[in-house]
């Protein structure tokens, strides 16, 4: 008895394909909540130091995002207020 293996066009099914958001995509998805994020939010959420949370927020400032800052007694929470970004 002899078992055929299956050639390539058998196995590569197409799939669809799903991306996983990117960094800036889930940044942004942080802070449109009502509650906005703090920077140690932000850092736990991606394993970064506050330097990097501070220049990814800036870079969604440029991207043309409307981020808006408050100071509560855990620190300051970071919102969008305006998603005129890029995606």
């Amino acid at each position: 008895m002899t078992v055929s293996s299956p050639t390539p066009q058998q196995t590569n099914r197409s799939k669809p394909v799903t991306r996983k958001p990117t960094r800036q995509a889930q940044l942004r998805k942080l802070l449109s909540r009502k509650s906005g994020a703090t920077i140690a939010q932000i850092q736990k959420a991606f394993g970064w130091q506050p330097h990097t949370v501070r220049a990814a927020i800036s870079s969604q400032r440029k991207a043309g995002c409307v981020i808006v800052r408050s100071d509560t007694d855990t620190g300051s929470v970071y919102r969008i207020v305006d998603e005129g970004c890029d995606p």
